[in-house]
Formats: C-alpha cells, sequence, structure tokens
C-alpha cells in the first residue's frame, strides 16, 4: 500500500522508465528538448524549527493570543518569572573576531558628533583619551593603538609619502585585553577600520555599529577565549545591562503586532540569560554571539533607526524569562517550523529531550506572509543525481528515496534509503539534505531548501507531466506501481487517447498481473503481445466480450462510456442508486449503473457539473486519474471481489 503522506513518502520509479526500455504504446512526441525529468521536495520552514516560530507568533497574535498565550504553546511547562532571581543582569556579546578596528565617538546621519571622547583602558587602567576614532591592531603579541594627527584646523596631517601621520597611544601597558567606554554621550560607535564598514554588518553605515552602555572590548586570540588565533580578537559589547540588550536585538519586523513582539523578548532574554548561566565558567571571552549560533545583536542602532513596536514590547516585559524546574529555559526559536515544531533531537546530534520543547503540530505558522511556511522546490533528476554524487553518494541515476521520518519532518538522523541505477545507498538525512542544499547554491537560479523539514513528493520521470496537472499524483501512483512505464523514454502521453489493449493491460497490471487459463480467442489479438494476457484475463472475468464474437478490436479507441463500464465490471458490477445530474447519461444504458456507481464513491465529476460526456474519447490522463480514485475507494468493489495489491487504501 503507497500513502500519500507529508512525513513518510516511499516514491519507487522504475529503472525501466529512466533507462529508457523501448514502449509499446507509441513514439515521444517532438520537441521541449530543454525539459527534462524532475524529482519534487515538498519543504517547510527556516531554521531549525525548535520551539517558537515567529511567524507562528505572529499568526496566533492575529488571531488575538496574548504573548502569555504563544509562549505557552511554544514552551509548555513553563512559568512566567523574574530574571532577578538567578543572578543574571549583564551580558557579554560577541559582535566578531577582527585584526584591525576602530572605535570613536557617535555619528548623527554620518557625522561625528563634536564634544565626545572615549577612554582607552589596559587592565582596567585607563591609558589614554581621544577625540576621534581610535583604531587599534593587534600582532605579533603586542597592540597597536593610534590616531590620526590633525592640525589646529582638524585636517589630517600626512607624512612624507602622503599618508596619515598617526599618533600612538598605547604604551608598554597596553597589553592583555583593551576596553572603550563613550564618555559624555550615549553610545559608542565602532568600525572595522576607520572609514570601513561597521561591525556585524557587511556594507552598513552608521547608526548600524553604535552601542550603549557597558563597553567595547577587545580581547586577542592569544589569550584564547574562543576569539581566534595569531592577530585576531573579538570585539565584544561587554557588561551591556541585559534590558538594553534585548533591545539591540533585531530578528523580527518591528511593525510586527506588541503580542507577537512581546512573546519575542520574553523568548529572546530567556534565551540570552539561559545562555549566559550554562556558559559560565566554559573558557570562552563572551556569553552570546553575534550569529544565527545565538542571536542577531543590533545594539543601539535599533533604537536610533526606530523601535517600533519592539522597544514598548520589552520594557512591558522587563525582566520576565520562561522558567522550568527553576532554571531558565532554553528558548530556542526560528523564523518557521514549516507547520510542526521540532525537538532538539530531532536536529542536533547532541540535542536532548526537554519538557518544554516538544513537537507539535503548529498551523499557526502558514502565515500568508510567511513564504516559507510550505513550497515545492522542484529539481532536474540529472541535477540531483550529480549533486548526490558530488557529495560522496553515486548511486547513477535516482530511482527512489524513502525517508523515515519523525513526526517534526525534520530529516537531519531519519533514516534516507536512495537507490539509483547504479547502487543503493542508506544514509542519515542530513547527508542529503547537504548534497540537495550545497548543489542547488551552486547552481544559477536553483531554490534551495531552507531546513532540514522536507519530504518527497515524488520522482517524476516525465518531461510531459507536471505537478500542477490534476494527473500528475495519479500518474507517479501508476508509475511506482509499475501499471505504466510511459508511451517513450521520459514520456507519458497524457493527452494522448487511450486504446482498448492499453486500458485492458492498466487494469490487469492494477489486478497483479494474473494469469488467464487459457487464450482469449480473439482473432486480433496478436500472440506474444504486451496485452495478450491482459485481455485474455479480462474476457475470463466478465469484464469485456469484445467488439465482436472474433474481435477485441485492442487499436481502437475507449469513450469515457466503456471506460466507466469496464471499471464497474472490474470493481465486480456493484448495486448503485446514486442521483447524478447528467444530463447526457439515459436511464437505460449499458454505461448508466456504471456512472452511477462512479458517482457514488467519487470516481467522476463529470467534465460539467450536468454533463459526463459518454461518447467523448478517453485520455490516457483520465484514466490514469480513473485508476488512482479507485485505488483509494475500496468500497467500490463488490464484497465478493478482493482488492487489488495495487490499492491505495485497503479500509
Amino acid at each position: 500500500m503507497i500513502s500519500m503522506q507529508l512525513r513518510r513518502f516511499l516514491v519507487a520509479v522504475l529503472v525501466a522508465a529512466l533507462s529508457f526500455s523501448a514502449s509499446p504504446f507509441g513514439a515521444a512526441p517532438v520537441g521541449a528538448a530543454t525539459l527534462e525529468p524532475t524529482i519534487t521536495f515538498f519543504g517547510g520552514g527556516w531554521g531549525h524549527g525548535i520551539g517558537m516560530s515567529q511567524y507562528g507568533a505572529l499568526g496566533r497574535a492575529q488571531a488575538g493570543h496574548s504573548y502569555q498565550q504563544i509562549l505557552a504553546h511554544y514552551y509548555p511547562n513553563t512559568t512566567l518569572e523574574p530574571v532577578g532571581g538567578f543572578g543574571v543582569s549583564t551580558v557579554d556579546v560577541l559582535l566578531e573576531r577582527r585584526s584591525t578596528v576602530a572605535v570613536s565617538r557617535p555619528w548623527t546621519d554620518g557625522v561625528p558628533q563634536a564634544g565626545w571622547k572615549v577612554e582607552l583602558r589596559a587592565g582596567g587602567e585607563l591609558i589614554a583619551t581621544a577625540t576621534q576614532p581610535v583604531t587599534a591592531t593587534y600582532a605579533n603579541g603586542t597592540w597597536s593603538a593610534t590616531v590620526r594627527e590633525r592640525d589646529t584646523n582638524g585636517n589630517v596631517v600626512l607624512d612624507a609619502n602622503g599618508a596619515p601621520k598617526l599618533i600612538e597611544l598605547c604604551t608598554a601597558k597596553c597589553t592583555g585585553a583593551l576596553s572603550f567606554r563613550v564618555v559624555g554621550g550615549t553610545h559608542v560607535v565602532v568600525e572595522k577600520a576607520e572609514g570601513g564598514d561597521n561591525v556585524g554588518v557587511p556594507g552598513g553605515t552608521s547608526p548600524t555599529g553604535a552601542y550603549r552602555g557597558g563597553e567595547i572590548r577587545l580581547h586577542p586570540g592569544a589569550l584564547g577565549g574562543g576569539c581566534g588565533g595569531a592577530g585576531e580578537f573579538c570585539v565584544m559589547h561587554a557588561g551591556v545591562d541585559l534590558q538594553q540588550y534585548v533591545k539591540g536585538i533585531a530578528e523580527i519586523p518591528r511593525s510586527w503586532p506588541i503580542e507577537a513582539q512581546k512573546a519575542q523578548a520574553v523568548a529572546a532574554r530567556s534565551y540570552a540569560a539561559s545562555a549566559i548561566i550554562r556558559r559560565a565558567g566554559n573558557g570562552n571571552a563572551w556569553d552570546v554571539e553575534n550569529s544565527v549560533n545565538d542571536q542577531y545583536y543590533l545594539g543601539y542602532g535599533v533604537e536610533l533607526a526606530g523601535c517600533g513596536n519592539w522597544c514598548p514590547a520589552v520594557d512591558a516585559t522587563a525582566g520576565v524569562v520562561a522558567v522550568h524546574a527553576g532554571k531558565v529555559a532554553e528558548t530556542y526559536y526560528s523564523s518557521s517550523n514549516g507547520g510542526h515544531s521540532a525537538e532538539p533531537q530531532d536536529v542536533w546530534a547532541s540535542g536532548s529531550s526537554r519538557p518544554y520543547l516538544p513537537a507539535r503540530p503548529d498551523g499557526f505558522d502558514g502565515n500568508p506572509s510567511n513564504a516559507n511556511a510550505a513550497r515545492d522546490h522542484v529539481y532536474g533528476l540529472a541535477d540531483v543525481s550529480r549533486w548526490l554524487r558530488d557529495h560522496g553518494l553515486d548511486v547513477g541515476t535516482v530511482s527512489s528515496i524513502d525517508i523515515d521520518a519523525p513526526p517534526s519532518g525534520r530529516v537531519s538522523f531519519a533514516t534516507v534509503r536512495i537507490q539509483g541505477t547504479k547502487t543503493t545507498v542508506t544514509v542519515q538525512g542530513h547527508r542529503l539534505y547537504e548534497a540537495l542544499r550545497n548543489g542547488c547554491l551552486a547552481t544559477p537560479g536553483c531554490d534551495a531548501l531552507k531546513s532540514t523539514n522536507f519530504a518527497i513528493r515524488s520522482v517524476n520521470p516525465y518531461i510531459d507531466v507536471r505537478y500542477s496537472d490534476y494527473f500528475y499524483l495519479p500518474v507517479q501512483w501508476m508509475t511506482t506501481e509499475a501499471i505504466t512505464t510511459g508511451v517513450a523514454p521520459a514520456w507519458f502521453g497524457p493527452q494522448q487517447t487511450n486504446n482498448r489493449a492499453q486500458l485492458a493491460t492498466f487494469l490487469w497490471r492494477f489486478a497483479g498481473r494474473p494469469a488467464p487459463a487459457g487464450p482469449s480467442g480473439f482473432t486480433d489479438v496478436r500472440a506474444d503481445s504486451f496485452y495478450e494476457d491482459a485481455v485474455a484475463w479480462m474476457k475470463e472475468m466478465g469484464i469485456t466480450t469484445g467488439t465482436s464474437r472474433t474481435r477485441f478490436s485492442p487499436d481502437g479507441t475507449v469513450t469515457r462510456a466503456q471506460a466507466a463500464a469496464f471499471l464497474w465490471r472490474f470493481a465486480g458490477e456493484p448495486e448503485s442508486t446514486e442521483r447524478h445530474a447528467f444530463t447526457d447519461v439515459a436511464a437505460n444504458t449499458y454505461y448508466t449503473e456504471a456512472v452511477r456507481w462512479m458517482v457514488e464513491h467519487d470516481l467522476t465529476t463529470g467534465t460539467t457539473p450536468t454533463t459526463f460526456a459518454p461518447n467523448e474519447v478517453l485520455t490516457r490522463g483520465q484514466i490514469a486519474t480513473f485508476l488512482w480514485r479507485l485505488a483509494d475507494a475500496p468500497a467500490a468493489f463488490a464484497d465478493d471481489v478482493d482488492l487489488p495489491d495495487a490499492m491505495r487504501a485497503t479500509e
């Protein structure tokens, strides 16, 4: 039984369809040389998906949920308590690792303000003050901290080589870590180098690199603490008040509803506090990192650029954190969970379960503004096969992928079986994800998966079948169940007419290829033809009597009325009293009962609400759809008929 499920979907495409074997059903259409077989991945979410979905919080706020209700959903079994009871009040933030940086007075609209001074300290001792940018460089175990010399008019003095003349501020006391504090103002601006981009935001301009309170600390990599190698140092905003730190976090649009902002503020504060406590004594020079590893921290730039709803939300929840069992909860969050949150062990090798981080459905994540809630990623089968090969998974041309994912849909540690024309491999899901994402990112115009929450929608070996087609899933099912191999290599021919030999073959294969007791006796059914056994079985089962006593007419077309009759007989001719609105189906035709039966079991809705079009020639796309629907309708079969093994549903 093949079931169409989002979380676990097995698609087994016949290798014969991919190896271009000869087909008895005709030749391929000409043209469309750029088309190719495809594989469709259904991907949802952006980020790890653990804890709160920010788009889910948005959807809940829009639905009238309070921030307490939002937090209770994403972090069940927690309570909201003051952070003061946990001894956390300040935080050291790693902005980035650099080899040269400039620290200067505040700027407004790109202009440095007068009357501000920056104090340079080493080991806590004041070394110098400056009213212009201080450029600090660490190399060979020593610091170089300089300012540009200026004349009485404020112009930069040049040396004999025409370069700015520098005044050295550092002395022998400039060892270990340096720190800078702004005097007489609200904040200090940090740049990568004088005139360069601001720390943490390449390409940014003031006030992006503005930080309020605490100090800017430079910790050399030579001192350890996770600050890089020789010549590098950590640039940190150290000793910043926790409330001020949370105001500097910039991770959701500031125009979102206030309750979503409050939920984000508590989640951000709780995560930071738990990180400070968890990492105490681990040897790092910092508590949290300004990156996707922790939180995106813009500092005072948030307030300078306009807080919107964010600062009021931070103030309204001041000091509030989520607590579980007497400890600050590790309140992970991400942009989108794709409709289902994940547990830590679904995503991280070292992840362990927590009562407040369950895997659970999240319908609110599918907010209309969330472009990453769920989407199809359609890749060329040749591309996917190449991406896998480049990632050390050379299976030849991919023919099937089976992912046994957990309820969250995260494939990271799921067992994945990839079958190809060369071999079959079994790997953990993160290897498949890495191969797909890295390969797609290296392919111009490719839409890469954004999370490990994805499933295989289908492997489609046909270039004339698209996901938007009504017959897409029926054709994939028929291929999976070996009911069809197409009309030619990589072509299904959905708009081509379906002849009697093809229909007989489809029904026979659906039935499990039963061996007939003897030949059909029809003079126009050639021995050793692909449909010989199928026609003999149909006659034996009373599904057909031929077009005459001696002829079956294998090349004859099939009308929709004939197809209805064949399917009804195939199902055992169950009685039906269903009413229908088709004005073109008379009361006493050979197909009247069959059409009633098809309507009763949702096998057809007609060509319009009032027409069945009984004399219209049946297409291959239509018969695929009829069979696919019948395979999901066990109640459509008579009680004395055994259900085919290829049924999609059995009860």
